[in-house]
């Protein structure tokens, strides 16, 4: 306040204007038809002159009403500028304008996970971001490193939105509650997940849930996620807590491509996370790459989908890949021919080119929330 004008309040202005003109402060209070009290609390500084008086002050000749009120505002902003909760209020409006500038807000309200309360949500994003204050959330998102990360060239990519994803995928996880994990169990596991990627096809459950309910049981988290726009992620696995956790996006509702996209995190859990030097990493899934990670993941996913062996037996046997020939072949090994179809795509791409009745059941429900 040091280099800026002192306003005085205008009732100190017009008890000088009385002193000057001789008035008693009855006398006045009299010709403006107010109380006394009224009055004497404007002059002490205690009231505002509003609107009324104003108009009123200017009919018995002390200055027009323009100036009062012109004063009484400045008077009041002075004041608000140094009331400890406005100021406390300009401050959160300032530092959430920083978030929003790296922090995409649509995103989180879709989600219903902001208010209509500026510092409550502040404190909801430094929290989620595990930021203690806005510098902090800067230097977070600035410096964050993408390790393990696949960027697709086919996408345009934002930063940020990668970003808001993963730390979310992370906060919410926290929430979530399963049994305890041991890796004793990875056979069991993924034995009741093909068997529930298979069941899909006979009795048309919701494979997303029923793949949820096995993974907790053997203590994985596991959810469905939405990307915001610009965010060319397929999912993510990391450990929370003691217990791994899968997020994945659901980028395509095909069945081959979620047990595809599943497994490869299964594979990050079981080949990486489980050991002390992948602790804190994050295993994001997207486009192809050469890291070889990904590949020990892309590698587990085939073989824990189909059988190598069974595998190589398909295809040196077959030349030609009809509906019927996969179909076959599915029942055979107990795998959802979407997934076979999906393998024998990914390996022959102008199959994929050709129409296919198993288009029809590789749909799977999108109602995850």
């Amino acid at each position: 306040m040091a280099n800026q004008t002192l306003h005085l309040h205008p009732g100190e202005i017009l008890n000088d204007l009385l002193n000057e003109r001789g008035l008693s402060q009855r006398e006045l209070a009299s010709r403006l038809d107010i109380a006394h009290s009224l009055l004497s609390n404007i002059l002490n500084g205690n009231r505002s002159i509003n609107i009324k008086l104003a108009i009123s002050l200017q009919a018995v000749g002390f200055n027009d009403a323009n100036f009062w009120l012109t004063k009484q505002l400045a008077y009041d902003l002075q004041e608000a500028e140094k009331d400890d909760d406005v100021i406390k209020k300009q401050e959160a409006i300032k530092a959430w304008n920083e978030i929003e500038n790296i922090v995409p807000t649509a995103y989180f309200k879709k989600y219903n996970i902001l208010t209509s309360d500026v510092e409550e949500n502040m404190k909801i994003i430094l929290d989620i971001y595990n930021a203690g204050n806005v510098e902090v959330l800067k230097n977070t998102v600035n410096n964050y490193s993408f390790n393990h990360y696949r960027k697709s060239e086919k996408f345009n990519e934002n930063k940020n939105n990668v970003i808001a994803w993963s730390y979310l995928a992370e906060y919410k996880a926290k929430q979530e509650t399963v049994n305890s994990f041991s890796k004793s169990n990875e056979s069991k596991l993924i034995s009741e997940l093909n068997r529930c990627f298979y069941r899909c096809f006979y009795e048309n459950i919701d494979v997303i849930n029923e793949a949820k309910s096995v993974l907790n049981k053997y203590g994985i988290k596991f959810f469905i996620l939405e990307r915001p726009s610009q965010t060319p992620v397929d999912g993510k696995s990391f450990i929370c807590g003691e217990n791994p956790a899968i997020v994945l996006s659901l980028k395509y509702s095909r069945l081959d491509n979620f047990a595809y996209t599943l497994m490869h995190e299964l594979g990050h859990v079981f080949l990486h996370l489980i050991h002390k030097k992948y602790k804190n990493e994050n295993f994001f899934i997207n486009a192809p790459n050469i890291k070889v990670e990904e590949a020990e993941a892309d590698s587990y996913a085939e073989n824990h989908l189909i059988d190598i062996n069974e595998w190589n037996e398909f295809i040196l046997t077959h030349d030609e890949y009809d509906d019927d020939t996969i179909i076959e072949f599915a029942e055979k090994i107990a795998v959802h021919p979407a997934i076979i179809r999906g393998r024998v795509c990914h390996e022959y791409p102008d199959y994929y080119r050709k129409r296919s009745s198993i288009n029809a059941i590789n749909t799977i429900k999108t109602d995850h929330n």
